[in-house]
Parts: structure tokens; C-alpha cells; sequence
């Protein structure tokens, strides 16, 4: 009896060269598929996370926490972050603040750029994202040239206004809600 020997077919040699490169190609089609749908998800995902900047949800909760919302100009909501910074005479600073924006309805002044304090850097107001932005700068100054006492003369000794009358128009604006 005759031994044959069976020679084992390699697979890649039962395709002809067209269809292997059809199936590489369908494999790498497959893959990039796969990046694609991974980088969609990861997209959406940013997407919402800055989609919900303001608001914050939370599994625990009944429902959005709001973060980093900014309360209305009001001189209230003012003397609320004085206080909530801790920025020493707030009364004198809620007036300031009052003066140099007319009663926060000023048009063409530092409001524009939410310089509720009339800040200015190089001749120009200096401009913030937000108001609550411009009390937070106002605290910093405040604790790098603040030693105390009477915060009228210091406002007058640091130069804070170039008007001679400030002092008395400041402590001249009633605040009702005080």
C-alpha cells in the first residue's frame, strides 16, 4: 500500500489574493468602526458634562444642585458677598460699589465689564466674568493695603478716586435695607 501524505492546506492559500485583502480590509473597517463609537461616546459625554455647567445632579438628591450660579446685581445680593468674603466695611464698600455703577444701572462705566468697583489697570477698567468675580478682587486689594482704622481716610489715602467730593458722596447714599 501506498502512504500518502495529506499536505495541510494553509488557510490564506485556499483565498485568492482579492478576498484576502477584502477580509483584512473588513477587519480594519471593523476596528475603526469601534474607534468611531468610542470616540461618539466620549464626545457625548463631554458635551453633557458642559451642558450642565450651572447644574449638578447627584443620585442622593430629589434633584439639580445649582453651582456657580450668579445672583442678580442687586445691592443686596452685594452686601450678601461682602459678607459671605468677609471683606471688612462692607457698609463703606456696598456704597463704593453703588457710586461707581449709579445704582448699578450706569451705561458706558466699569458695569460693562462686571468692574462694580471701577478698577482700573493701564487707564482701563479691568474687566471680570462676572460681578461676584469683581468682589473677589476687591477682598485680595483690600488685604494687601488694609492695615485698619478708619477706612474712609485710607480710601482717601490709597487714592481709590480721583474726586475730591468721594467721601462725602459715599457716605451720603442711604441703604434702606441695613
Amino acid at each position: 500500500m501506498k502512504k500518502t501524505t495529506h499536505k495541510k492546506s494553509n488557510r490564506r492559500e485556499a483565498f485568492s489574493s482579492n478576498e484576502l485583502a477584502v477580509r483584512l480590509l473588513r477587519k480594519k473597517i471593523s476596528r475603526i468602526r469601534r474607534s468611531f463609537f468610542v470616540l461618539a461616546i466620549a464626545t457625548f459625554s463631554l458635551t453633557l458634562t458642559s451642558f450642565n455647567k450651572f447644574e449638578s445632579y447627584s443620585a442622593f438628591s430629589a434633584g439639580p444642585i445649582f453651582v456657580d450660579a450668579v445672583p442678580e446685581l442687586t445691592p443686596e445680593n452685594v452686601y450678601a458677598q461682602l459678607e459671605k468674603f468677609e471683606i471688612r466695611h462692607p457698609e463703606i464698600v456696598l456704597r463704593q460699589s453703588i457710586l461707581e455703577t449709579g445704582w448699578y444701572e450706569c451705561e458706558n462705566c466699569s458695569l460693562e465689564h462686571n468692574n462694580i468697583f471701577g478698577f482700573r489697570y493701564k487707564k482701563k477698567y479691568m474687566e471680570f466674568s462676572n460681578w461676584v468675580e469683581a468682589v473677589k478682587y476687591y477682598k485680595k486689594w483690600q488685604e494687601k493695603r488694609y492695615k485698619g482704622g478708619d477706612y474712609y481716610a485710607f480710601l482717601k489715602e490709597v487714592g481709590y478716586a480721583t474726586s475730591r467730593t468721594y467721601i462725602s458722596k459715599l457716605k451720603s447714599i442711604k441703604l434702606d435695607f441695613l
